[in-house]
């Protein structure tokens, strides 16, 4: 979900038989489809998976898409259980670091959008609420990991 110009898909994803990639930008699932031409490739909203049957993904992966004000997190998180088979799994990431280009280093934690001050705590709370959601969603055995400059969240399926 959210593959973008699929850098990191190409790393991760790059063997696999049977994949589908969602963005709502076509240049980035064209630029997919070119590196891993077997690839199912979705112009679609994370909220708005009707292209999408129940219960047909073993995996869903979302690597720092959720952090994006553009989309209902509680409708994305909705749909990816719904396209999940029972006892799938989901993996989302959260940013939680920036670089300081005055520093040249990695700072732990997020910046408010639009503005200078640095929220130590917004990446760790966006991972309370999105583990919320997916209690609220059916998911189960809900594990968070934090990272550097990363948080990710996994979860069983209904």
């Amino acid at each position: 979900m959210g593959v973008g110009s699929g850098n990191e898909a190409r790393i991760l994803f790059l063997n696999c038989q049977n994949i589908t990639f969602v963005d709502i930008a076509p240049n980035g699932l064209k630029k997919i489809k070119q590196s891993i031409p077997n690839a199912n490739c979705v112009l679609s909203k994370a909220e708005n998976l009707s292209s999408l049957s129940d219960d047909s993904y073993d995996l869903y992966v979302s690597l720092r898409t959720y952090n994006s004000s553009f989309f209902d997190v509680k409708m994305a998180i909705s749909e990816a259980n719904r396209v999940l088979k029972s006892d799938a799994g989901i993996i989302v990431s959260i940013a939680n670091g920036f670089l300081d280009s005055t520093q040249k280093s990695v700072i732990s934690s997020l910046l408010i959008p639009g503005t200078d001050f640095v929220d130590i705590y917004r990446g760790i709370d966006m991972a309370k609420k999105l583990s919320i959601d997916f209690t609220s969603n059916g998911f189960k055995k809900i594990q968070v990991l934090l990272t550097d400059i990363e948080i990710y969240l996994f979860a069983i399926s209904k």
